[in-house]
C-alpha cells in the first residue's frame, strides 16, 4: 500500500537549519490546516488565541481553546488536522526541533504553560517553560532598555513578536572586545543565535520590542 500523503504542520515555513525549523500557523475563521503528522518535538507559542476543532485517525475529536501567549511542548506522534471554529483569527509560532535529544535522556511528555495568558507583558526576560529539551523565554524591552550582557551557553532560535530597531552586542569572552550590529527586526522575523558567546540587546526604537526564544538543550 502507498504511504498516506500528509500536508505541512502549519501555514508557512519561516526558517530552517540543521537544528530547528520555524513555522507560522495563521488561520482565519473557518480555515483548516489539513491532515499532517508530527514527527518531532514541537514548541508552540500562541500569538493570537482562538478556538480550534482537532480530529484525526486514532484520536477522539476535540475542541481546543488556546489563549494568547500560552506555550505548549508537544511530543511527536500525532496525525491530525485543525480547523478554526472561533470568530477571530488564530495565529501561532511553531518550532520544530530537528536536533535529536541528548544521549541518555528521555523525551519529555506534553507540557503547557498558561501563566502569561491575559497578562500585560512585563519588561525584562521571563522564563515560561523548561524541560530536558528546551527552555522558553519571552523578552520585552521598553525604548532604551537592554537585556544586559550574559553568557549564552545554548543555541537558541528567536521569533520576533513585536518588532523594532535593536542593537545586538556580542563578546567572545567576558572581557573581550565587543562586536555590535544594529538592525530593524520586523514582527515575524526569525534569528538563529549560536551558543558560546556573551550577548546584550538594546531597544533603540521608540516603541516596545518583544520576542520569544527557544533554547535547545
Amino acid at each position: 500500500m502507498a504511504e498516506p500523503q500528509f500536508g505541512p504542520v502549519a501555514t508557512r515555513a519561516l526558517f530552517e537549519n540543521d537544528a530547528v525549523k520555524v513555522w507560522e500557523m495563521d488561520l482565519k475563521p473557518g480555515e483548516i490546516c489539513g491532515t499532517h503528522r508530527h514527527t518531532m518535538d514541537y514548541v508552540l507559542y500562541i500569538l493570537e488565541g482562538g478556538k480550534l476543532a482537532v480530529e484525526g485517525p486514532g484520536i477522539k475529536p476535540f475542541t481546543f481553546a488556546a489563549g494568547t501567549r500560552s506555550v505548549y511542548f508537544v511530543p511527536p506522534g500525532a496525525v491530525e488536522n485543525a480547523r478554526n471554529i472561533g470568530r477571530t483569527g488564530f495565529h501561532e509560532a511553531l518550532f520544530e526541533l530537528k536536533r535529536p535529544p541528548r544521549a541518555g535522556t528521555e523525551r519529555p511528555g506534553f507540557a503547557m504553560c498558561e501563566a502569561l495568558v491575559d497578562q500585560e507583558p512585563r519588561f525584562g526576560v521571563v522564563s515560561i517553560l523548561e524541560n530536558d529539551r528546551v527552555r522558553i523565554r519571552e523578552t520585552t524591552l521598553a525604548p532604551g532598555q537592554e537585556t544586559g550582557m550574559s553568557f549564552n551557553s545554548r543555541d537558541a532560535v528567536v521569533y520576533v513578536i513585536e518588532g523594532g530597531e535593536l542593537r545586538q552586542v556580542e563578546r567572545s569572552t567576558q572581557d573581550g572586545p565587543e562586536q555590535s550590529v544594529e538592525a530593524e527586526l520586523g514582527a515575524g522575523s526569525v534569528q538563529w543565535r549560536p551558543r558560546g558567546v556573551y550577548r546584550n540587546a538594546i531597544n533603540l526604537g521608540q516603541a516596545r520590542y518583544r520576542q520569544v526564544s527557544v533554547e535547545l538543550k
